[in-house]
C-alpha cells in the first residue's frame, strides 16, 4: 500500500498547472540539476534491476517510443526497479522508472507501452516543471527521497505527510492525468502497438488488490478508464505482437521471484526458459540440448544471446561469438560477447570488442563497470578508473566521477589520456559549479 502510494504521487504531482504549457526544445540547467539529483537518489535506493537484458530492453523500447511523442527532442532515460507492486514513474529531466511489478502483472507489450507512453507524456507536456515552478520548492526531491526510501525498506516514513499532499493535489491532477492518457494513446498507435494497452492498465491500477483505498474508489480513475475504452474502441488495425524480448523478460523476472518455470502455451519461450534454467543451474550441456531444439524455432535476438552464453560455458568460444554477432546491433550482445572472451581467458579481446563499442555509444553502467574489471584484469588501471568514473556519471554521481578521474590522471602514462582526462574533469567541474550555483 505505502509502495503503490508514493510511486502514484510521483507520477501525478507534476500536474499541479491546469493551463498546457509551451512545449520546450530542450531543458534549462535547472532541470538538469533536479534531474541529476533524482538519479542519484534512485540508485543509491539499490533497486535498479541489475539485469542488462532487462534494462537495454526496456531503454530501447521507451526511446522507440519518444520518437512519437509531442517533443521528441526532450531528454529521456529509462531503468527497471525491482518493486512488486504495479506502478511507474516520470521523474526530472526526463528519467522514467517502471517497477518489476507492472512488467510482471502486464498481459501484453501494449500494456507496458501503454505504461511507458503515458510517462513520456508526463515529461514532454512539462508537467513536472509547472509542479515545481509553482510551488517554488523542490517537492519533487522529498518525493524522491520517500521513493528511495520505501525501496530500501525503511518503515519509519511519515506516510501520512505524503497521503496528505496527494489529497490537496488532487483538484489538480485530472486533466495533465487525461492528457497523458490522450497523447500516450496517440504515441501506440504511431509506434504500432494496440491502444488498447493504455485502457488495460489503468484497469489494473484500478483493480489491483494491494492498491491503496484511495487509488481504488477515487472517481477520477473510473473516468479516464471510461475515456481510455472510448478513445481506444475507435482504434482499429494491425497491431504489433509481443516480442520475444518481452516474453523472455517477463518470464525470467518470474523464475527468479518464483525459483520455478512458469509454462507457457508458447513453446518457443518454455524451450528458452529450459534452456535458461539449466544454464542457471550450470547443466551446461542439458542447456545445450535445449538451446539447440530453441534454434529450430527461433531467431530472435534473446535465442541468440542465451545460445552464447550457453556456448561460451562450454568454452566453445568461438561457437558463442558466432551467436553473439547474429544479434542486431545491441550492447547486451557485446556485453556477454566481451565476458565470454573474459571467461575464456582471452581479456584482450574482451576489452577491444566492449572498448570498441562504448567510444561510439554512451552504454550502460554495466558496460562501463565490466570493462572497467577486464581492464583491471589487464593491468590498465588509468583505464579501469576512467571507466569507473563514467559508470558513476551515469549514476549522477558526478564528484566521484572527478575523483577516479583524477586517479586515473594521477597514474596514466599516456600523454593522450592524460589530455582527455583534463578535459573530462574541467568540464564535470564547471557543471558542478554551475548547479551549486543555481538557486534551490
Amino acid at each position: 500500500m505505502i509502495k503503490l502510494l508514493v510511486m502514484w504521487i510521483l507520477i501525478v504531482l507534476p500536474t499541479f498547472a491546469l493551463e498546457v504549457p509551451e512545449l520546450v526544445l530542450s531543458e534549462s540547467l535547472q532541470e538538469q540539476k533536479q534531474g541529476n539529483e533524482f538519479l542519484q537518489i534512485i540508485w543509491e535506493s539499490s533497486s535498479v534491476v541489475a539485469d542488462i537484458e532487462t534494462q537495454v530492453y526496456l531503454k530501447k523500447l521507451g526511446q522507440e517510443l519518444s520518437v512519437y511523442s509531442e517533443n521528441p527532442s526532450k531528454h529521456f532515460d529509462f531503468f527497471m526497479l525491482n518493486d512488486d507492486s504495479i506502478n511507474a514513474f516520470a521523474g526530472p529531466y526526463g528519467y522514467i522508472g517502471v517497477h518489476t511489478g507492472m512488467l510482471l502483472s502486464s498481459d501484453s507489450e501494449a500494456e507496458l507501452a501503454g505504461v511507458l507512453s503515458h510517462e513520456i507524456s508526463h515529461v514532454t507536456q512539462n508537467h513536472l516543471v509547472r509542479f515545481s515552478e509553482k510551488t517554488g520548492k523542490q517537492t519533487y526531491i522529498m518525493l524522491a527521497s520517500m521513493l528511495a526510501a520505501v525501496l530500501a525498506n525503511n518503515s519509519t516514513i511519515a506516510v501520512s505527510g505524503v497521503a496528505a499532499i496527494a489529497q490537496q493535489s488532487i483538484n489538480f491532477t485530472r486533466a495533465h492525468e487525461w492528457e497523458a492518457d490522450r497523447i500516450g494513446t496517440k504515441m501506440l498507435l504511431k509506434s504500432g502497438f494496440n491502444p488498447k494497452g493504455m485502457t488495460d492498465f489503468l484497469k489494473k491500477l484500478k483493480d489491483n488488490p494491494g492498491a491503496n483505498e484511495f487509488l481504488r474508489t477515487h472517481p477520477f480513475s473510473i473516468n479516464r478508464i471510461s475515456d481510455s475504452i472510448q478513445r481506444s474502441a475507435r482504434e482499429h488495425g494491425d497491431y504489433r505482437v509481443d516480442s520475444f524480448e518481452y516474453l523472455t523478460i517477463k518470464a525470467k523476472l518470474y523464475y527468479h521471484q518464483h525459483k520455478r518455470i512458469k509454462l507457457e502455451t508458447n513453446k518457443a519461450l518454455n524451450l528458452y526458459m529450459y534452456a535458461y534454467d539449466a544454464l542457471d543451474s550450470q547443466k551446461y550441456r542439458q542447456a545445450k540440448t535445449h538451446i539447440n531444439q530453441l534454434l529450430k524455432l527461433n531467431h530472435d535476438n534473446p535465442t541468440y544471446i542465451l545460445a552464447g552464453k550457453i556456448y561460451s560455458k562450454l568454452a566453445k568460444i568461438d561457437k558463442a561469438q558466432a551467436y553473439f554477432s547474429k544479434v542486431n546491433d545491441s550492447e547486451t550482445s557485446v556485453y556477454y560477447a566481451a565476458k565470454a572472451y573474459t571467461d575464456n581467458n582471452k581479456i584482450n579481446k574482451g576489452v577491444s570488442i566492449l572498448r570498441r563499442y562504448l567510444k561510439l555509444n554512451v552504454g550502460t553502467y554495466r558496460s562501463h563497470k565490466l570493462l572497467s574489471s577486464l581492464y583491471v584484469s589487464a593491468g590498465k588501471l588509468d583505464r579501469a578508473h576512467m571507466h569507473n568514473a563514467k559508470a558513476l556519471v551515469l549514476q549522477g554521481k558526478l564528484s566521484e566521477s572527478v575523483t577516479r578521474y583524477q586517479r586515473a590522471k594521477s597514474i596514466t602514462q599516456s600523454r593522450d589520456l592524460f589530455d582527455v582526462l583534463t578535459v573530462r574533469i574541467e568540464r564535470l567541474e564547471q557543471l558542478i559549479d554551475l548547479y551549486q550555483n543555481l538557486p534551490n
